[in-house]
């Protein structure tokens, strides 16, 4: 029996290990494929498992003023409007995260948590940033491999846990390093909107380290988010703009309550 639990364990430490070493290494570079069509395919199927469980928004008193936002933030920004796409996806979860095939998506959670537009426009220019930054694609080549097993094993599975899986492999290629590249570039975003980028660091502020709130839990120390946004040195004076109106933006919120 003791030889038995010996080999078990000794299987599953094996098991891991070659997983872990596997997850190290971007096997596309390794094995000299090319990323754009792979990369591509690969982020076809890994969205297919995300969007797979969304519930989307179709209410244009949510998308208009979201891509409204968006593409003000595009065109400040010198930012191909078609290089992302918006996703509002119904439910409580206060979260909005960047993931496969330049996709934003944005839970109704957390734009009814906002305080204003520039608010919102802080948590968006974050993720636009993980875009832009190329931080997306490199996470998905360092996780082709398991990505692949996954989707293979699960074929058309439609499992809520299969899309939390997914997700967390993309996540954890997004270092605490590239998290703050991000709040920067965010924050320079809605600067270049004419838009109060303090209002970033108002909202790690705001939620200081809440745990239950998914979008700020996934992140670094939010106090000292706040304070790295407040050292940074912004153009945009004040008066800054308005780019919603006090009834688009209540109307947005009332039907993400």
């Amino acid at each position: 029996m003791k030889k038995l639990f010996r080999e078990i364990a000794i299987s599953v430490f094996l098991f891991f290990g070659i997983l872990f070493a596997t997850l190290q290494v971007d096997w596309l570079k390794v094995l000299h494929l090319t990323p754009t069509i792979i990369g591509d395919k690969l982020s076809e199927l890994v969205w297919d498992f995300i969007s797979s469980g969304l519930y989307e928004v179709d209410s244009e008193k949510v998308c208009l003023p979201i891509d409204t936002l968006v593409h003000e933030m595009c065109i400040a920004n010198g930012i191909d409007t078609a290089s992302v796409s918006i996703v509002v996806a119904r439910t409580y979860e206060v979260n909005a995260f960047a993931t496969v095939g330049n996709h934003l998506v944005v839970n109704t959670g957390l734009i009814s948590e906002m305080d204003n537009e520039t608010q919102l426009s802080a948590a968006l220019g974050h993720e636009m940033a993980h875009i832009q930054l190329g931080h997306i694609q490199k996470s998905i080549r360092q996780n082709a491999a398991l990505q692949a097993i996954l989707i293979l094993v699960t074929g058309n599975s439609r499992s809520n846990n299969i899309r939390k899986i997914t997700e967390k492999l993309i996540s954890s290629g997004i270092t605490r390093a590239k998290e703050r590249e991000a709040d920067e570039s965010g924050a320079r975003y809605i600067d270049a909107m004419h838009l109060d980028a303090k209002e970033m660091a108002i909202m790690f502020e705001k939620f200081k380290d809440d745990n239950s709130l998914s979008y700020f839990k996934d992140h670094d120390n939010n106090q000292k988010r706040a304070a790295h946004i407040r050292e940074m040195h912004f153009t945009s004076k004040e008066p800054y703009r308005q780019i919603l109106s006090p009834e688009t933006w209540e109307a947005m919120q009332e039907v993400c309550r």
